[in-house]
């Protein structure tokens, strides 16, 4: 009889163990989870996207007071979002090079309150330092959840020969000028990454200053030469991308061939730190 007892115990703590284990399972999402998202645009709207610390995180925004310090609207009001059901996720960040595309790839949750936002950004070869959000409406989140930002990159695809952008940079009513040393060839091109070696080539007077550069993002290119010719004009045909490891940079001079006269030239642009591990070609075709 005792026996029977002490067997019949062992079953009924085996049930109840394995009942408690079903239950625990049951109870517990199979993380990690792919949450559904719709995004949220200010498109059309007389609002825009203010005050965003561009550093590559997630805002979770909860509530619509929230929002406000995010939001400036000259006229209406941004749409609503239903606070009650939904959290709004406000990805941010910046880059050196352009912004052609943003991707969310997914959006997951890991624990409680712990997720990742996965977005594959698509960079565009553009002189300027761009800024960019993505905003997403997804179901209610907890006050204390954090997102992480996993972001990826990848450049646009090129058809060679490509148009490089640039900028013009000029000396214009600064009270300085291009102090290049002329006499070492017809033509040629420097790429210029310093203040230091900025000053090197050129003389400034009546305390005039060159126009800054910002040398953390841009390179600038100085191409100079010298023609024979009393007077002449110098056109800038555009830099291009040859191939992926190589750009031309080219140029037509027309001038007065019966003049043996020595004139020089010069033509600097800014471009993107990207042509700073390629070599660059001078092209200068006389007309």
């Amino acid at each position: 009889m005792k026996t029977k007892h002490l067997t019949l115990l062992a079953f009924f703590s085996l049930f109840i163990a394995f009942f408690s284990f079903c239950k625990k399972t049951e109870s517990e999402p199979n993380y990690p989870i792919n949450i559904p998202f719709d995004e949220y645009s200010l498109e059309g709207t007389q609002c825009q996207w203010t005050n965003l610390p561009y550093n590559d995180e997630v805002i979770v925004i909860n509530n619509k007071e929230e929002l406000e310090k995010y939001v400036s609207c000259s006229e209406n009001n941004f749409p609503a979002i239903d606070f009650s059901k939904h959290t709004l996720l406000l990805a941010r960040g910046k880059n050196s090079s352009g912004v052609l595309e943003l991707n969310i790839k997914d959006l997951q949750q890991h624990s409680s309150n712990k997720y990742s936002l996965e977005i594959e950004i698509t960079l565009s070869d553009t002189v300027n330092c761009k800024s960019w959000c993505k905003a997403l409406i997804v179901k209610k989140m907890n006050e204390d959840s954090k997102v992480k930002l996993n972001a990826t990159f990848k450049k646009q695809d090129i058809v060679y020969p490509y148009d490089v952008p640039f900028v013009e940079y000029s000396l214009e009513g600064t009270g300085c000028k291009w102090n290049t040393p002329q006499s070492l060839c017809v033509s040629c091109v420097k790429k210029i990454n310093s203040n230091e070696e900025l000053y090197k080539y050129l003389r400034c007077t009546d305390g005039g200053s060159y126009p800054d550069v910002d040398f953390s993002k841009y390179t600038l290119i100085l191409a100079y030469g010298r023609v024979t010719g009393s007077s002449f004009e110098l056109t800038f045909k555009g830099l291009q991308m040859s191939s992926e490891q190589n750009y031309l940079m080219k140029f037509t001079i027309s001038c007065n061939p019966l003049s043996q006269q020595m004139n020089y030239w010069s033509f600097p642009v800014l471009v993107n730190k990207d042509v700073d591990n390629y070599p660059i070609q001078l092209i200068v075709n006389h007309i």
